[in-house]
Order: structure tokens, then C-alpha cells, then sequence
């Protein structure tokens, strides 16, 4: 079935392995066994997953490999591996005819299989390249402006290439390409991590490679506009008119995109994940956000714990206080969780709001029902009204208002009532004046264009400076 391929079993273990690696047979018998195994060296591993990497020596020559070895704890997991092939198998597959269609990717090794009945584990095999880096580490690198202009062409290229060739990549993202030095070409751009990838015999209509390319587009951060137009240019293969058609139809759907991510990216708070874990002692239980450290959070509770103020502040952070008497008691819950979803979906699109750190319920507190939202204040902030108090030059303020609404408008507008308050000022000494939602509930999200909510904000910041 594969080109190139062989076959071979070792005990339990099913390999299919490229013939030019044929030397690694005898590194396949130790891989077994991921636990105190002397040849591996883990770099990540989950319930699902164990990632890893092990250095094999031939022909006086030494070269390192990864391994990534899937794991099926669960029935359901090991009945559909069983009639729809492993996911070690679909990434050799899909890394297989890419590499066929003459995409740059690097050649599966092996794949293996271990079966009783059902699939108990399955592995892949890929060599590591040496001396590369992602390209989010290399766009976030010192690198030289000719070399960045480079890589963009190149990357721009490849994405062309990848989306021709009918690959779609769900997760399209900076840390799926990997970039490095190569004796002939210089620096190239190759293509990575298949786990999450189909390929369909034809090439991929403009709707799904605007689709790819508003995910890319989310990483706005680390290219400046030029730089996103050159990459985009390459792509269009210096075609203006269909580049310029293209740039309108991403931004479009990359707002839509960070809307649609933002309404879930509070359920991330739930379970137990990389980013976010479940707090909970015999007063409070809720949500926090994981780079906090534990010993922060109880201070803050252990402060507020008989309060009954509805805004307390504690160093940098600002505590609001919910009581059921303060809200419609038949909506009280419905209210108070969608808060939380609020902070975090408005934090998810990068509006410039103080970082939602935790969301607390007092369950022995003598009112019946209590909550408690702590968000963390940029240093050097003060309210909108203090700084117009203190400060008779306008001008920079309301620079820097316009710069707020133009952040905001592509995901909504100001709510009614919006005022001075709402507002935080950051006055860092030599740079310019940054502005912050301070209040959550100062901005709704709508569907609206951006065109529309820009005209609507603009006019409610000229009714803030007349209030």
C-alpha cells in the first residue's frame, strides 16, 4: 500500500517502517513501553498522549527521532480506532500523500500498532529536525528584516502550495511549520504535526482557504501590517486584485472567528485543562486561572471573606461583590455566570480589559447566596474622571480613546450609561496613554460591522468628553 515501506512484527507490535531506516528495528523492540524507558526521552504526555524523543546512531552518523505514541483508555476510543484505523495510522497516512503530492513535509518513519481485539496503543515515528524552530519562535527571534522578508515569501508560497494540493489543516496555526537552514536554499519552510489533517483530491475552494487563512490571521501580534500584506502578496502570487479581495474576506471572517471562540473560551474554565484548573476549599469553590498561584488567591478570599462592599480593592486587584439582593433573584444564577462568560470572552478577543483571574461563591457565608469576581488592574491606572480632573491637555486622552474604539468596534459597541468610571488610564512616564475598559459591563458584543459600531462608539466618546 506504501511505496518504500515494509512490514514487521515485534511480539504484539505491528510496524510499517520506511526501508531506508530499516537500522531502527532493534530501537522499535525497546518502545514498547513509554514508563522507565531508558531510551526515551518524554518531552509531554497526557491521559491520551505521550510525546517523545530518542537518538539512534548509523553509518558513524547520529540522528534524533520523535516519537508520538497514542493511547485508547477508554471503550468507546478502542471501538472506533477498531473500524476507522488508529490515529498513528491517519497521521502516516495524511503525512504520507502529502509528502507524495510533493508538499515539503518530512517523510514518516513508522507507524505501529499494538492489538488485542481492540487498538491498545498506537505509535509514529518522525525525525527531528535539527537546528529548527517554529515559526512563532522564529517571528518572535531578533531576526533580520531580509531574512523575515524571506521567510514570508517562502511561507506564503508553501500555504498557496498546501491549500492547491487539497490539504486542509484544521489547526492552521504559526506552531504547525517549522523553519530552518538548508545548505542549498537557505532558509525553508516545512510543514508539521498531521494529527488534525485531511486531504481531498482536489484543490481547496476559496471559501475554505479564506476560512485557513483567518485562523492564521488571529496572530496578529507577531507580524506588523506590511509584513501580513508580503505574506498575503506571496500567496496571491503578486496578484493585487485578487490579494485586496482576499485580505477584505479574511478580516471578515477573522473577526467572526475570534467571536465565536471567545463565546466558548470560558468553558475552558470548567475542567481541569492546561489553562485553567478547579479552586476549591470549605468556603469558597469556583474558577481561576492557572498562573495564579494558589497562596494569592486564598489572600484575596481570606480579605473578603465578611465584606460588604460591592468593589474592593486589594493591591492590583479589584474585587466586585454580588449579592442576591442585588439582582433579580429568579435570573441570580443566570446573571452571575454570564459575568463570567462576559470577562472572558471580552479577554479572549484582546480588548483592553483587566484580566479576569477568578470567580469565587462564599457557601458559608450567611447570605444565601454570594459571589466574587477578581480581575487584576494594569499597574498605573486610575479612572477616566480622576485623570480629566488632574490633567487640562485633552489631547492625548482623546487620542487614545480613539485608539480604544477602534479595538472594540469590530466586536461590538459601548453600553448605554457608558461613562467617565468605566474607563481606566494607564500613565506610563515617556510613552503614550493607553485606555481600559474598566468595567465589563461597559461593552456588548454584537454582529454588527465594524463600520456601523465605529460610527456608534466615536459618537458616545464626543458625549463623554461633553459629560
Amino acid at each position: 500500500m506504501f511505496k518504500e515501506y515494509i512490514s514487521n512484527t515485534i511480539g504484539q507490535l505491528h510496524w510499517v517502517i520506511h526501508t531506508q531506516k530499516s537500522f531502527l528495528i532493534p530501537y522499535l523492540e525497546q518502545i514498547k513501553d513509554t514508563q522507565n524507558n531508558t531510551l526515551i526521552t518524554i518531552i509531554r504526555k497526557d491521559q491520551y498522549k505521550v510525546i517523545g524523543e530518542f537518538e539512534a546512531a548509523h553509518s558513524n552518523n547520529s540522528e534524533t527521532y520523535i516519537v508520538k505514541v497514542y493511547k485508547y483508555p477508554h471503550l468507546f476510543q478502542k471501538i472506533k480506532s477498531f473500524f476507522k484505523h488508529t490515529k498513528a495510522f491517519n497521521e502516516f497516512k495524511t503525512t504520507y500523500i502529502a509528502n507524495m503530492k510533493g508538499i515539503p513535509v518530512e517523510a514518516p518513519v513508522a507507524y505501529g500498532e499494538q492489538k488485542r481485539i481492540f487498538p491498545q496503543k498506537s505509535y509514529l515515528i518522525i525525525r527531528k529536525i535539527k537546528n529548527s524552530n517554529t515559526l512563532k519562535e522564529y517571528f518572535k527571534n531578533t531576526a533580520s528584516l531580509e531574512e523575515r522578508r524571506d521567510i514570508l515569501k517562502k511561507f506564503g508560497k508553501l500555504s498557496k502550495d498546501i491549500h492547491n494540493a487539497g490539504v486542509k489543516q484544521d489547526d492552521f496555526s504559526l506552531d504547525n511549520f517549522l523553519v530552518y537552514n538548508d545548505e542549498i536554499s537557505g532558509g525553508k519552510v516545512t510543514l508539521i504535526d498531521f494529527e488534525r489533517v485531511s486531504i481531498q483530491t482536489k484543490f481547496l475552494g476559496e471559501k475554505h482557504r479564506v476560512w485557513y487563512l483567518a485562523k492564521l490571521n488571529r496572530a496578529k501580534g507577531y507580524f506588523t501590517n506590511t509584513e501580513r500584506l508580503r505574506f498575503l502578496m506571496s500567496y496571491a502570487d503578486s496578484d493585487f486584485d485578487y490579494c485586496k479581495r482576499l485580505a477584505s474576506q479574511i478580516e471578515a471572517t477573522t473577526i467572526y472567528l475570534q467571536k465565536k471562540d471567545a463565546k466558548k473560551f470560558w468553558k475552558q474554565c470548567i475542567n481541569e485543562n492546561r489553562k485553567f484548573g478547579i479552586f476549591r476549599n470549605n468556603e469558597f469553590y469556583g474558577y481561576y486561572r492557572k498562573n495564579y498561584a494558589i497562596e494569592t488567591l486564598t489572600t484575596l478570599l481570606n480579605t473578603i471573606r465578611e465584606t460588604t462592599q460591592d468593589v474592593i480593592y486589594i493591591n492590583r486587584f479589584q474585587i466586585l461583590h454580588f449579592k442576591e439582593n442585588s439582582i433579580d433573584g429568579q435570573n441570580y444564577n443566570k446573571n452571575i455566570t454570564r459575568a463570567w462568560m462576559h470577562a472572558n470572552a471580552l479577554f479572549a478577543l484582546r480588548i483592553n480589559v483587566p484580566v479576569p483571574v477568578g470567580f469565587f461563591g462564599n457557601i458559608s457565608s450567611k447570605i444565601s447566596k454570594e459571589w466574587f469576581l477578581i480581575s487584576e488592574i494594569p499597574e498605573n491606572c486610575i479612572s477616566l474622571d480622576k485623570y480629566i480632573g488632574s490633567c487640562p491637555d485633552k489631547n492625548p486622552m482623546k487620542f487614545a480613546l480613539s485608539r480604544l474604539a477602534e479595538q472594540v468596534s469590530p466586536f461590538g459597541i459601548f453600553s448605554r450609561g457608558f461613562n467617565p468610571k468605566d474607563v481606566l488610564v494607564q500613565t506610563n512616564e515617556g510613552q503614550r496613554l493607553k485606555c481600559y475598559l474598566g468595567n465589563y459591563n461597559s461593552f456588548c458584543i454584537n454582529r454588527l460591522s465594524s463600520q456601523k459600531n465605529k460610527r456608534v462608539n466615536v459618537n458616545i466618546i464626543k458625549q463623554l468628553f461633553q459629560i
